[in-house]
């Protein structure tokens, strides 16, 4: 059933419909909005609205599974998209490119090498090439395990945002201390599966996407349940704790935001700049080169914590 509904989705002759799919902060049966959070001071260095504006929302058919409708400011949405992509594909995090770059020589990081890329058609090309980054614990793809001998520092911003948001929403214990940064061109998927690579696989995942939009399918523990869909836009925050945090799950499908009809809302207008905000963004350059990448494109940060509480390291004890 969960492959079903993937190649729904996923399928182009013919597109699938959204009448089905479960658009956070729109009436739905099964979508249930949250009491309201209390606020924490901090939000606005992160570029967070205060907590009392966010809306949060659980899914009756998937225990665990929390939504929290788009909680950044335009100007949050900007900053953390650029950080995604001129911070974090940079040594030493590893990235699916980064063969491909040790074997040349002074290129430089990937947003650089980007950059130098006069050709629009071959920079775009270029760009799509790039498909994801870890952060903190590097992941190995192979094996599906975390290294304590591959252990990079994790980005100090990016902590604070994941711990504060895990404090409004009651996860006070949570420890970021791996993130996988996925790059979605536009047409692109990512198949069902679960994450259980983390020794403490109860520890709430959260996942962040900004840019284009995109539907996430959420299952049951075997590939028999026929899933749910949920219209993710930028902004929105994913957070899969509890029984959900062993469900299967999937991206079958990342579009452009032309394709939302006009009741779902849009991506684009969460991001783009007040009339105040237009006269920095002018003279941003790096926002310019930024926005033209996210024209086409869908990025999604997920955290996670890979120790258990009160685990030191990775290593077994001799």
């Amino acid at each position: 059933m969960f492959q079903i509904s993937f190649k729904y989705y996923k399928s182009r002759n013919p597109p699938p419909t959204f009448e089905n799919v479960i658009v956070i902060g729109m009436d739905h049966p099964n979508l249930h909005q949250s009491v309201q959070l209390s606020h924490i001071d901090g939000s606005n260095c992160l570029g967070l609205k205060p907590p009392k504006e966010w809306k949060l929302y659980h899914l009756s058919t998937r225990p665990g599974l929390l939504l929290l409708a788009n909680p950044f400011t335009c100007e949050g949405q900007r900053h953390w998209m650029m950080r995604s992509l001129v911070d974090y594909p940079a040594p030493p995090n590893t990235t699916n490119q980064s063969n491909i770059a040790q074997c040349a020589t002074n290129r430089g990081s990937w947003w650089e090498t980007l950059r130098r890329i006069p050709n629009v058609t071959e920079r775009q090309k270029f760009a799509k090439q790039l498909r994801w980054v870890t952060l903190g614990y590097q992941y190995d793809w192979t094996n599906k395990v975390y290294d304590e001998a591959r252990k990079e520092s994790f980005p100090s911003e990016l902590a604070s945002l994941v711990r504060y948001v895990a404090t409004v929403l009651q996860y006070e214990r949570f420890s970021p201390e791996a993130a996988i940064v996925n790059y979605y061109p536009i047409g692109s998927t990512l198949a069902g599966h679960t994450d259980h690579s983390e020794n403490d696989q109860m520890a709430p995942l959260f996942s962040f996407s900004f840019g284009q939009p995109a539907v996430f399918l959420i299952g049951g523990t075997t590939r028999d349940e026929r899933p749910d869909a949920v219209l993710l836009r930028s902004g929105d925050i994913v957070v899969m704790t509890g029984a959900s945090r062993q469900c299967y799950h999937a991206v079958p499908r990342v579009f452009t935001d032309s394709e939302l009809v006009e009741e779902m809302g849009h991506s684009a207008e969460r991001w783009e700049a007040t009339d105040d905000e237009r006269i920095v963004q002018r003279i941003d350059e790096t926002w310019h080169e930024v926005q033209q990448y996210i024209q086409y494109s869908r990025i999604n940060i997920n955290v996670r914590q890979v120790l258990r509480e009160n685990q030191l390291t990775l290593q077994p004890a001799s």
